[in-house]
């Protein structure tokens, strides 16, 4: 059984080129934060970053599908079967936790929150990058089938 339309999710290069930025910057973020020494009685920056990742997530997600909604019932042909919806979904989800997440790891770093230097950043955006790769091979594996076998 031949697959009727071209899956995005099939070529690995452009699912992580796709889904490498946010997860690469929700990891640091998280990873940098969780090594910060944080004050007796306080909340950890972890915390913090972690609540963030997860309520920008869930919003994204949110006015990723009002949106793609309402490009259906427009008539939209790149909203037209299920793949491309998905697709459209996932790509803008991507875009904007992208630079929703560099923007907060900036932030962060800029207000003091997280203190930088080289024994704690490389090893970190090593481990965000293998994480980043890994999510997406994942994401290439479980969406990149094609449906019906």
């Amino acid at each position: 059984m031949s697959e009727l339309e071209e899956n995005p999710f099939r070529n690995y290069r452009h699912t992580a080129s796709v889904a490498g930025l946010p997860v690469f910057a929700s990891a640091l973020l998280l990873m940098l934060a969780s090594v910060q020494p944080s004050l007796p009685g306080r909340t950890p920056v972890w915390v913090w970053c972690a609540v963030g990742v997860v309520l920008m997530f869930l919003v994204v997600w949110g006015v990723g599908a009002v949106a793609l909604r309402f490009q259906t019932a427009k008539g939209n042909p790149h909203c037209g079967t299920p793949v491309k919806r998905r697709y459209m979904l996932f790509v803008f989800i991507c875009s904007l936790t992208g630079v929703l997440g560099v923007a907060g790891l900036a932030a962060c770093v800029l207000a003091g929150w997280i203190r930088l230097n080289t024994g704690i950043l490389l090893p970190g955006m090593l481990a965000a990058l293998t994480l980043a790769l890994a999510v997406s091979g994942v994401l290439w594996h479980t969406l990149g089938k094609p449906k019906g076998r």
